[in-house]
């Protein structure tokens, strides 16, 4: 089962948010704050993140930019969730898919499936090391 780090200040949107990832048979964990985020994304497997794009200790964008720094959570791809206005061109360079508030609960899903299966498609790139010959 996949599962799905779902972080989402406002406790009705992350509800709602929460019931379309669970609905979908999917299992969602769900956190308040962009900080609490990077904790869970280090020590749970989880396959995708839905980031408010202002959670309140920390703005999305900054976020995003820890995510993709470190090996541990850099191949996990993001959804952005912003309100009109907060999207800026720097989520869209870090964020694998953007969701604009008020949103459909059927874009969510047709996102999150997305990157879902672009996760699981996607060929592992292995590096080979040659021993040379001395």
């Amino acid at each position: 089962m996949n599962t799905v780090l779902v972080a989402e200040s406002d406790e009705v949107v992350r509800g709602l948010v929460k019931a379309i990832i669970n609905s979908a048979g999917y299992e969602a964990i769900e956190t308040t704050s962009g900080e609490e985020a990077l904790r869970i994304a280090h020590h749970v497997p989880v396959q995708a993140i839905v980031l408010d794009c202002l959670t309140p200790s920390s703005r999305g964008a900054e976020t995003l930019k820890l995510l993709r720094a470190d090996s541990r959570t850099a191949h996990i791809p993001v959804i952005a969730m912003c309100g009109l206005g907060q999207f800026g061109a720097e989520l869209g360079l870090w964020a694998k898919a953007v969701v604009v508030k008020p949103f459909r609960p059927a874009q969510l899903l047709m996102k999150l499936q997305y990157v879902l299966r672009a996760q699981a498609e996607a060929v592992p790139v292995t590096h080979n090391v040659v021993a040379q010959a001395v």
